[in-house]
């Protein structure tokens, strides 16, 4: 059997996701990294990306979309906290273009500061997953 690492990804939106893989690959504010078992113990900011993580050291890459957050390596786990992730194969960017025009539209008839506010927040999620989709 092949070493494997266990990776850890959680966001605020209580999304979490824990898998053994062999590699795992980021997009840094330094650059690309590509994670491997026993690899040194390392921290580093990342971007809104597409990653890949590789289940076997045969097996195809599988994309991941992250979206900005925090990386730490260890000897045997990969941690990754990030304001949202989801597998590629899963984002349907019709439904994403359809719901940031809904959510445009209705700040724009919205009064309620706190409303406003939260609508904001969700365009701004939906804006950075259709620029981190553009990365793959």
């Amino acid at each position: 059997m092949a070493n494997l690492t266990k990776l850890k990804i959680v966001t605020p939106y209580a999304q979490n996701l824990e898998k053994d893989v062999y590699s795992v690959e980021l997009k840094t504010s330094e650059g690309r990294i590509a994670v491997l078992p026993d690899h040194n113990p390392l921290m580093s900011i990342i971007e809104n990306h597409v990653a890949y993580i590789r289940e076997l050291p045969n097996a195809p890459r599988k994309p991941l979309l992250l979206l900005d957050g925090i990386v730490y390596v260890e000897e045997h786990q990969v941690r990754v906290f990030s304001d949202y992730f989801k597998f590629l194969d899963e984002i349907k960017i019709d439904e994403i273009n359809s719901l940031l025009n809904k959510l445009k539209n209705d700040l724009a008839n919205e009064e309620d500061d706190k409303k406003k506010l939260q609508l904001k927040s969700k365009i701004k999620l939906n804006e950075s997953i259709l620029i981190a989709y553009k990365d793959r």
